[in-house]
């Protein structure tokens, strides 16, 4: 040992780091010790206070931190002044946004707020697993409403109610919520849109408790009943017949655009708005603005073995817009090929830029439980799942049974990461719908509320921190 340590002295002769190490080596692994010292080595070294996280480099932290579940990761910020400054240092936390939610981290390294993005995933963690801060259950009601109040902004605010009310509809035509009001109702960033009767839109925000109405210009031309179909941070969308109405519930202006084939569907996130008409064209609307058309023949074409795989296809289509790349979105749809009475399903996702379109991606894997459907009529539901669970494209499939004594049937849940442009398949993972992010019938969520919507009003759940519905306004 002493010729070995003699090598690695340094120039006053002192033993070095490296040899330190090496002569710990040997006397832990050199078969020296005995069962009893290795025990009383074991409680002095338990005496001791090693700080790992602490002492680790701040990538190794970053990428510790992206393997936690959230949960864990909240948990490890109260072990320590030092874990927690170094779990919310610059580069964690933002790899920890960009694996839950990189759409809500678009600003620069330097920007970066750490509690700002730590209340963000305090949000999502409460979200996922349901921890509800305040409730609020109610029904749909028009001029006896005492919850919300008039929007101010819009309606003088000395002028009586009941007069208020009577412009939007008189005396004689007073709307009358039913027990199918909730089947058109919407939820978009803390507000609640509604039919209070055919041709009036009511929208009551959560947070201000405040309510906007308005009414649809009627005609001899147009089609006697609205149909809502979507509803943004922005826009109110709805549809009669082949007249497209949306309506800016911020700045209260209405616009009409009369299209070439009846409306099936419709998405928008801020002044865009996307519709896919029945015949499978889709068209995009901005706000004021242009109508374009994506040419959506070539993309049915080599689209399933028949006509009636492809009219599945057609069925199934629909549009989702990227989070935060303006312009960017994307055109998912699914069904199932039968060849050689073999079922296989098929989900494919088109990335467009405007109108072009820049790429394609599909994926494709066995049926489990076919239900024997002829393939023009299989349905499957294409949306973006709930905020906490990234942001995701989600293809899920379901047969009702013919018995109601039988449990619903899901075909394998299909996943496409927006960020990533991947697939996911949960094989043989049973369906949940809080696990998968899925939202339930008549329910919408984001970070800050869940609605679920019942037979003639809905029940509100809040997810943040301090907020009472019950609070005086």
């Amino acid at each position: 040992m002493e010729a070995g340590a003699s090598l690695i002295s340094n120039d006053e002769g002192d033993i070095t780091r490296q040899a330190r190490f090496e002569q710990l080596r040997q006397v832990v692994l050199g078969g020296s010790l005995t069962n009893e010292e290795q025990r009383y080595m074991k409680i002095l070294l338990a005496g001791i206070n090693v700080d790992i996280i602490g002492e680790l480099p701040i990538e190794l932290v970053g990428h510790i931190a992206e393997l936690l579940d959230l949960h864990h990761f909240i948990t490890c910020l109260r072990v320590s002044r030092r874990w927690r400054d170094k779990l919310l240092s610059v580069p964690v936390v933002t790899a920890v946004m960009d694996k839950y939610c990189p759409s809500l981290r678009q600003v620069r390294d330097d920007q970066v707020d750490s509690e700002q993005y730590l209340k963000i995933l305090h949000k999502i963690g409460r979200s996922r697993w349901a921890c509800f801060r305040s409730t609020l259950a109610k029904p749909f009601s028009w001029k006896n409403e005492s919850y919300f109040r008039l929007d101010p902004t819009y309606q003088n605010e000395h002028e009586d109610m009941r007069m208020a009310y009577e412009r939007f509809a008189g005396p004689s035509d007073e709307p009358d919520p039913d027990g199918l009001t909730h089947l058109s109702a919407l939820y978009s960033h803390g507000k609640i849109a509604w039919l209070a009767k055919q041709r009036i839109v009511v929208v009551d925000d959560l947070l201000s408790r405040t309510r906007k109405l308005f009414k649809v210009s009627t005609g001899p031309l147009v089609s006697p009943t609205l149909q809502l179909l979507a509803f943004g941070n922005k826009l109110v969308v709805g549809a009669m017949d082949r007249l497209l109405i949306a309506w800016d519930h911020d700045a209260n202006v209405c616009l009409e655009k009369k299209l070439p084939g009846s409306i099936k569907h419709a998405t928008t996130d801020g002044s865009n708005v996307a519709v896919v008409l029945f015949n499978g064209d889709v068209l995009l609307w901005e706000f004021g603005g242009k109508l374009s058309t994506i040419d959506t023949a070539p993309l049915m074409t080599g689209h399933g073995s028949g006509s009636k795989s492809r009219k599945s296809w057609m069925s199934n289509l629909r549009v989702i817009f990227h989070p935060s790349c303006s312009g960017t979105l994307f055109l998912a749809s699914g069904y199932t090929d039968i060849v050689n009475s073999r079922a296989t399903l098929k989900r494919v996702v088109y990335e467009f830029k405007e109108t072009t379109h820049m790429k394609t991606f599909e994926f494709e894997l066995p049926a489990s439980i076919h239900n024997r459907m002829d393939p023009a009529d299989v349905k499957v539901e294409v949306r973006k799942v709930l905020p906490y669970r990234r942001d995701t494209i989600g293809f899920c499939e379901q047969y009702e049974p013919p018995d109601p004594r039988f449990i619903t049937c899901y075909e394998t849940f299909v996943e496409f990461d927006i960020y990533d442009r991947k697939f996911t398949a949960r094989i043989r993972e049973k369906f949940d719908h809080r696990n998968f992010g899925w939202r339930a019938m008549q329910t919408d969520a984001d970070l800050d509320f869940e609605v679920r919507f019942h037979a003639n009003g809905f029940s509100a759940y809040s997810y943040q921190a301090g907020f009472d519905f019950n609070a005086v306004k």
